[in-house]
């Protein structure tokens, strides 16, 4: 069950990250990620008030983003939002939210 007296103390996700990924043996690699892909978009956004449109249009905008006039790949994508999916299920395991958008959103992708 949900703990309302956490959800009182909002987090963002940029906060949610920070906490999760200290002392996390992948977070190099996950740092770099995250202030490349997430931490300007969502990252300053309090973790239960995301939406899933707000997890539509992060995808969509991935989807489009290029370097070096080309495209991101699928599997680079996907390592993306595992990352942010990471992120939801740890705040999910601290009760700073309760629901998992980016697993409903991956699970949508993968059926589709």
């Amino acid at each position: 069950m949900l703990n309302f007296t956490k959800l009182r103390t909002a987090k963002t996700l940029n906060e949610i990250y920070n906490e999760m990924i200290n002392g996390h043996k992948n977070k190099s690699i996950y740092d770099g990620l995250y202030n490349k892909f997430i931490k300007d978009i969502l990252g300053y956004k309090i973790i239960y008030n995301l939406t899933s449109n707000d997890i539509d249009y992060f995808y969509i905008y991935l989807a489009k983003k290029t370097y070096g006039g080309h495209l991101y790949s699928e599997k680079y994508i996907k390592k993306i939002m595992n990352l942010l999916k990471k992120i939801f299920d740890y705040a999910i395991e601290k009760e700073y939210t309760d629901i998992n958008l980016v697993k409903i959103k991956l699970y949508f992708l993968k059926n589709h």
